[in-house]
């Protein structure tokens, strides 16, 4: 019995709430992001995996909304040519609960990318919806989770159809 319930109690401190706010109005952070995944290809196309990372330099503008600047790099093997993309553009975010240790969040992202193959270069547009949930570590780190939808306009759309990712990180917050 006293083996559970210290247990519980190291469980219930690991849960505790260690500052007052977790994003607050003002305060900018730079968030580091990464993925193995699969995009869905067009009827034909076989499905790509790929690896996926991003970081976003975000600005609170209030409690709750934050914009911020992303760019990311994706590298792939498709029908045996290296494909690389490098994208940069731009995203919002809406936090719920903003004061919690545990803050969900939904919003949206637009990036221009440049794709590179052994047969050239295309450009293409990469946008979609994001959902996220993020956890206090202390004042000034977070770890977070993130499901991204992608759509995919312009040259690369003949390939790709859409896609699902889920993405693990870090953020580091400059109070």
């Amino acid at each position: 019995m006293k083996r559970w319930l210290i247990l519980f109690t190291v469980g219930c401190v690991a849960f505790a709430g260690v500052a007052n706010a977790a994003v607050q109005q003002g305060d900018t952070e730079i968030d580091v992001l990464g993925s193995w995944f699969t995009q869905n290809g067009e009827e034909g196309i076989p499905d790509l995996d790929v690896l996926f990372v991003s970081a976003r330099l975000g600005y609170f503008i209030s409690d709750n909304i934050q914009v911020a600047g992303v760019g990311l790099g994706a590298w792939t093997d498709l029908f045996g040519t290296d494909v690389d993309i490098y994208a940069i553009g731009a995203s919002a975010k809406y936090h719920f609960m903003p004061t919690n240790q545990m803050v969900p969040y939904i919003g949206g992202q637009i990036l221009w990318g440049d794709i590179d193959t052994d047969a050239g270069d295309d450009d293409a547009t990469l946008w979609g919806p994001v959902a996220g949930l993020r956890y206090e570590l202390n004042a000034y780190n977070d770890f977070f989770v993130e499901y991204q939808y992608h759509v995919w306009d312009g040259d690369i759309s003949d390939i790709l159809d859409g896609g699902h990712a889920v993405f693990i990180g870090l953020i580091h917050q400059f109070k």
